[in-house]
């Protein structure tokens, strides 16, 4: 029986996994991540990111795409309806935000399923635990104007890297909210001990290099997402010296400028613990295979 369930967890993974961008005509992506063993308890969630990137200006990410999607979904936490303002906060410091659904647009469908175009990978953890998902490589100085309320302020940062904070939490039905929040870290590494929760929730003291950090908590938006639904998030380009454009654009020496395209689907795959695997799969886990198995054909 042991057996038997580990087969059935393995290819729900599997079948989770492959079917990230496909469906039945078109070539599936397989993100990596770590094994579904990983984490376990009712509450586990995947998130599969990938990471779109194009040249700058490309007419397809900044005006064909959107048009697909449904850019009026910004909300604030536990907020019932859409935030007008905080959408109009965000667009003024270049963030882009919206959700798309389970059929992808077919050329962003072919641009995902390019090694050369899209990098992708799979994360697991609890609701209510955060992931970082750093956006591009750090910036040696990055400059930008921070829109807030009628105040324009133009920092400068060295050393800086863009990151997303991202809490994933069961909001019932299969749905499940993601809270975002922009941070950006800074200047020089320091030695600091601080508290850390493993996967399983169990905190103890770590050493850890820090950065000093900017939480921009006051941006910060919730999605929710049914399943096999997508959130899509990337730049609004103008002059290049918004907050959003630097989490969504890189500028490299000797190099082109690249615009990225961020994507991510949650998924709720209960997950049981060691001392219940002699026993039958529960409901919720069978749902998410059929749906997986169903979602992939």
């Amino acid at each position: 029986m042991r057996r038997w369930l580990a087969v059935l967890i393995a290819l729900a993974a599997g079948a989770l996994g492959g079917c990230f961008f496909g469906n039945k005509d078109r070539a599936a992506v397989r993100p990596s991540g770590p094994p579904l063993a990983g984490v376990v308890g009712e509450d586990v969630v995947y998130l599969d990111v990938a990471v779109l990137e194009r040249p700058y200006g490309d007419a397809f990410l900044n005006h064909e795409f959107w048009k697909e999607a449904d850019e009026e979904v910004v909300h604030i936490e536990n907020e019932p309806t859409v935030s007008l303002e905080r959408k109009t906060a965000l667009e003024k410091n270049g963030f882009r935000v919206g959700q798309i659904g389970n059929l992808l647009p077919s050329k962003l469908h072919d641009l995902l399923t390019s090694e050369r175009s899209c990098q992708t990978r799979r994360i697991q953890l609890h609701a209510g635990h955060a992931t970082f998902l750093p956006c591009g490589p750090p910036w040696p100085q990055c400059h930008y104007r921070l829109f807030r309320n009628d105040r324009v302020t133009a920092l400068t940062f060295d050393k800086a890297q863009c990151e997303l904070e991202v809490v994933p939490s069961l909001a019932g039905e299969g749905r499940i909210c993601l809270r975002f929040t922009p941070r950006l870290k800074h200047g020089e590494m320091e030695a600091a001990f601080v508290p850390t929760r493993d996967a399983n929730g169990v905190f103890r003291w770590d050493r850890q290099e820090q950065q000093a950090e900017e939480v921009y908590s006051w941006l910060g938006w919730t999605l929710t997402l049914v399943p096999n639904e997508y959130a899509v998030l990337g730049a609004l380009v103008e002059n290049g010296d918004t907050l959003g454009e630097q989490f969504f654009l890189t500028r490299e020496e000797d190099h082109p400028i690249l615009q990225r395209l961020l994507v991510l689907r949650a998924t709720h795959v209960p997950t049981p613990v060691r001392e219940d695997l002699g026993r039958c799969p529960p409901i919720a886990l069978r749902a998410n295979l059929m749906t997986a198995r169903g979602y992939g054909k």
